[in-house]
């Protein structure tokens, strides 16, 4: 299951600010899905006040009504000032604050387990959720975050039918189909996660990573022109993430349509005034260049190939560069130098070495 929730610190905000970046909500309870660990946004406060572009998000002011109501849901609107920040403590000492008015306030059981979820702290998110369960046995939000409860134990049936209970009564809630989905595509039920995703696409406004998600089900059961199609669609929405952009490289070259798989690599891999067009990992762009090595490897462009292959080694270090001339060794090229260089002998052999399926994959290994 994959878990998407990190807190964005200034390095990867000025990332996402210089490269691609994820559509910008304004805040992140207009975009929630009202249940599961809260999923980190890059959010127009948090570029705000963190970055300083556009104007500043005020923090909530402590109301002193004498309404229990009031004072709840000033505590909670604090929390979600706080989660826009990535605070997540601060969010959950000011539902700690609302609890402590109103113990048996749904608002804020739930918000306090989605936040212990987010904060890793099962015992607590289950401590919550016992307590909301009790409290409103039906709403869809509680039984699909305890659902996401299970799944972290793992007890992967019991969320499985959880989920179900969910969308048998609530059919349009998105959480519970996303997630329900992702699940079926672990149990490797493919056909059945795609109905899900259909489901969400259909049901939603357009959205960049609901179509993302199910181009991967799309590649699953073997249709990799629908998964393009998909991508192309989510680049529309989203034409900076070069993300998207690299999934539709790996779609095309699964639909044996290499040229166009490397346009898209090429995309992703370009640079402007000697400076990579889109900033990433080191380790990313080696696994880039990786992927469009095996794409000219079937177009049988061996030389190109080996280019990439070596820049690709050469990205991690002397290290890198040693276990490709060990296994190169291995597969017949025993004159091959064991000095952690590039140099053309390394090259030669490695364009030797793609017309071979094993030493290829040694190679994609080695990286």
């Amino acid at each position: 299951m994959k878990r998407f929730y990190p807190l964005i610190g200034g390095a990867i905000l000025t990332l996402m600010a210089s490269s691609y970046s994820m559509a910008i909500d304004v805040t992140m309870r207009q975009s929630d899905l009202g249940a599961g660990p809260l999923v980190a946004h890059v959010t127009g406060c948090l570029m705000a006040n963190r970055s300083h572009r556009g104007t500043p998000c005020p923090e909530p002011q402590v109301l002193k009504a004498p309404d229990n109501a009031q004072r709840v849901a000033n505590r909670l609107d604090r929390a979600w000032f706080f989660i826009d920040m990535q605070d997540f403590d601060k969010a959950r000492a000011e539902t700690e604050l609302a609890l402590g008015i109103a113990p048996n306030d749904l608002k804020a059981r739930l918000l306090s387990a989605r936040l212990s979820l987010t904060l890793a702290d099962l015992p607590r998110a289950e401590s919550d959720l016992a307590l909301a369960r009790k409290i409103a046995p039906d709403d869809p939000d509680v039984r699909a975050t305890y659902a996401w409860l299970l799944l972290s134990k793992p007890a992967e049936l019991e969320a499985l039918r959880e989920f179900e209970a969910v969308i048998a009564k609530h059919p349009h809630h998105r959480f519970a189909r996303e997630q329900r989905a992702a699940l079926l595509m672990r149990l490797g039920h493919y056909s059945a996660a795609l109905e899900d995703f259909n489901f969400v696409v259909d049901d939603n406004p357009p959205n960049a990573n609901s179509l993302e998600r199910r181009s991967e089900a799309f590649l699953a059961v073997g249709k990799p022109q629908s998964a393009v199609a998909d991508l192309s669609a989510a680049i529309k929405l989203e034409p900076s993430r070069f993300d998207l952009l690299t999934a539709r490289a790996d779609a095309y070259a699964r639909a044996d349509l290499g040229e166009l798989a490397l346009r898209d690599y090429d995309a992703v891999l370009a640079t402007t005034g000697g400076s990579p067009l889109y900033v990433m990992f080191d380790n990313d762009r080696a696994k880039i260049l990786a992927k469009r090595a095996f794409t000219y490897v079937r177009l049988r462009r061996f030389d190109n190939a080996a280019g990439d292959m070596v820049t690709a080694i050469s990205l991690g270090g002397t290290p890198a560069i040693l276990r490709a001339q060990v296994m190169l060794r291995r597969h017949g090229f025993s004159d091959l130098p064991l000095d952690g260089h590039d140099s053309p002998a390394l090259r030669k052999a490695l364009a030797a070495c793609f017309g071979l399926d094993a030493c290829f994959q040694g190679i994609m290994r080695a990286i």
